[in-house]
């Protein structure tokens, strides 16, 4: 091994006479420039290994939850209903260069606990095990900056009502107020946003449904910023639909958030309107409380509770929807005191025309790290047959754990 000292030894002599031979001397910067030479971000490889490099950025993620839901019925055959549903939700978001984006985005639920040669307890319809749901899976790209074209399945949501949304026509189902996020499934169509100044205008072409090209919808909205309002205009037409109008307007009013919004057929049919207000109350030095009320009326509403049957039979029963008038109120507080991690909600909602009720408190926490927990307590009060009652349910509790990767 004589032979590893003798070249050792040889390397340590003759190493400052390598250094000495680099263009600069010995500084440190101009060893940098020589590194710089074939190992920088824009040398030391092919232009084409470099396009590639650079050009894709795609990220994954989503989230894993578990949920267990309680319902306790009167005067049922089963008094105790429980479900434990596990969601599993991906999406692959890829933004290329020139602003070219390819975004998906799905959702798997399964619930063991579900028997599917039983309706449910609930709605009386048949349960499944096992449902996958395809929420966004879409292109967007721009024409020269001017257009901005999205095309595929995705999501849209018109109104500014935090509850009821008559200007949403798009949507062929009604949100569930009962969840924080918005769990509706995207709608297939082609979207061309065009910003002018201040406003915003957007022309759809809903593919939804639609085998034959008479069939596919065609939709406008046109969004106009004025100090600190924002009104909007929206239609949309279909073949075989009467054509649907709407406009919404929100605004300040000095410590109060309003926002406004109605809808109608170009018959003058099928009128509907929604509104409400937040308030927010300082009550320390940090802390805030957001008060808000929302009302909600449609001329196609029911106000008889005779009718619910009927409706739940051939599957037009949407809860807090099927009446013709509601009312709400709802408390918001934002980490309150020292629970920095938490977040309190509690609502309430009315059906003006059988005087029930729903109410609920939820308690978000996201002190554990890359995890949320949800946990929510209802009750219903009415006459029986009310909406609230429809089902003969008097409480509700609901615990999610929601792991975020």
């Amino acid at each position: 091994m004589k032979w590893l000292g003798v070249l050792c030894m040889s390397l340590m002599v003759s190493s400052p006479l390598w250094a000495a031979d680099f263009p600069g001397g010995t500084s440190s910067s101009a060893v940098d420039d020589e590194f710089e030479k074939g190992f920088g971000k824009s040398t030391g490889m092919q232009d084409e290994d470099h396009r590639m490099v650079e050009a894709d950025r795609m990220k994954m993620g989503g989230y894993l939850q578990a949920e267990w839901m309680a319902y306790q019925l009167v005067d049922r055959p089963i008094q105790d209903y429980i479900t434990s549903p596990m969601t599993l939700e991906m999406y692959i978001d890829a933004q290329m260069k020139n602003d070219v984006r390819a975004f998906f985005k799905g959702r798997f639920l399964n619930d063991g606990s579900v028997d599917e040669s039983k309706p449910s307890p609930l709605t009386g319809g048949m349960q499944k095990q096992s449902t996958a749901y395809l929420d966004e899976m879409k292109i967007s790209f721009h024409t020269r900056r001017k257009i901005f074209w999205t095309i595929g399945r995705q999501k849209i949501k018109w109104g500014v009502s935090k509850f009821w949304n008559p200007t949403d026509f798009i949507n062929m189902q009604k949100r569930d107020f009962l969840r924080q996020e918005d769990l509706r499934t995207g709608i297939s169509m082609v979207k061309a946003h065009v910003p002018w100044n201040d406003a915003n205008f957007y022309v759809l072409g809903v593919t939804e449904a639609s085998s034959e090209s008479n069939q596919n919808g065609l939709g406008g909205r046109f969004e106009l910023p004025i100090q600190t309002s924002e009104w909007s205009v929206s239609a949309y037409s279909r073949k075989g639909q009467s054509t649907k109008l709407g406009s919404d307007i929100s605004f300040a009013l000095k410590d109060f958030d309003v926002c406004m919004e109605g809808a109608q057929t170009d018959l003058g049919t099928e009128k509907a309107a929604s509104g409400g207000f937040t308030y927010e109350v300082k009550y320390s030095d940090e802390d805030t409380v957001a008060l808000g009320l929302e009302g909600f009326w449609q001329e196609n509403g029911n106000s008889d509770k005779s009718s619910y049957g009927g409706l739940l039979a051939s599957g037009k029963f949407i809860p807090f929807n099927v009446g013709k008038s509601y009312s709400s109120a709802s408390v918001v507080l934002l980490k309150p005191g020292s629970w920095n991690f938490s977040t309190l909600l509690f609502f309430a909602i009315q059906n003006n025309d059988d005087r029930s009720q729903y109410y609920r408190a939820t308690w978000i926490y996201s002190g554990i790290s890359d995890m949320l927990w949800t946990v929510a307590l209802g009750s219903r009060a009415g006459d029986v047959g009310s909406e609230m009652k429809m089902f003969n349910q008097t409480y509700d509790a609901w615990l999610q754990m929601r792991v975020i990767f």
